[in-house]
């Protein structure tokens, strides 16, 4: 069944917004400001930039993307990271009811900056965690996800952090490192639940550990050589995230895997 043009148009209006997002973000975080500052500013100098600038996609594939006071050039990739995000919108309204497509588009949306922001810079910004909070506090009162459910999910997200992440990143000698995998830990099983968040951390610790073993073998092996768990948290997230919100009997059927 086609949905109407009025869900697909607001896909698209959603998408746009988010797009519009995270170059936004990016920009307010390398210079240390308040996300909700109105001013769109250089993400190299700080200097104020045009708002014609905030055109999603479009501006980042301009020649005018350079800064006028210090000549800093958005990368080409943010275009791709804002298209990435428009089409999986459309995508989520087009399937999907629009509260979950929603939900989904905003995931991806975070997601797409943990990832990003944790390969380029090691660290997960507060700003992209808040919103994958605000979707599981939302799914709690709308009644789609179980209470008891999420705080076992926590209560697992803490074990991963004490046993897992905390240990790998501590070990580099900076102890502020890991805090934003903790933080991003919770906020995925405050969503999720505890049955999908162990298939999450499972599969991202084992994906961390193969990426580790894979570089060790070129780059040689060290305690001291680190992998952003971000990615990895965030690629498993959005894998059982779009399952479970595609068929409700999701983790039914996961537990029920024979192998």
């Amino acid at each position: 069944m086609i949905p109407p043009a009025e869900i697909i148009l607001f896909g698209v209006l959603v998408g746009i917004v988010l797009a519009a997002s995270l170059t936004h973000i990016f920009a307010v975080i390398s210079q240390e400001i308040s996300v909700f500052t109105k001013k769109l500013v250089c993400e190299s100098c700080g200097a104020l930039q045009p708002y014609s600038r905030r055109i999603p996609i479009i501006t980042s594939l301009l020649p005018s993307r350079k800064c006028s006071t210090c000549g800093h050039e958005s990368p080409r990739l943010y275009a791709f990271l804002e298209f990435a995000i428009l089409i999986f919108s459309v995508w989520a309204f087009s399937v999907l009811k629009p509260v979950l497509a929603l939900q989904i588009s905003v995931l991806f949306f975070a997601l797409i900056g943990v990832t990003y922001m944790d390969l380029k810079k090691w660290i997960i910004p507060n700003e992209f965690v808040v919103y994958i909070i605000a979707i599981g506090v939302f799914s709690l009162t709308a009644g789609s996800i179980n209470l008891y459910s999420s705080l076992l999910g926590l209560a697992l997200a803490a074990v991963v952090s004490l046993f897992i992440v905390l240990p790998q990143r501590f070990g580099s000698g900076d102890q502020t490192l890991a805090l934003g995998d903790v933080k991003l830990c919770l906020a995925v099983a405050l969503w999720l639940g505890w049955i999908l968040s162990a298939y999450v951390f499972f599969i991202a610790s084992l994906l961390a550990f193969i990426t580790w073993i894979f570089t060790g073998v070129f780059k040689g092996f060290s305690a001291q050589r680190r992998v952003p768990f971000g990615p990895f948290v965030a690629l498993s997230t959005m894998i059982f995230g779009i399952g479970r919100v595609l068929d409700p009997q999701f983790v039914t059927h996961l537990l029920t895997l024979r192998f």
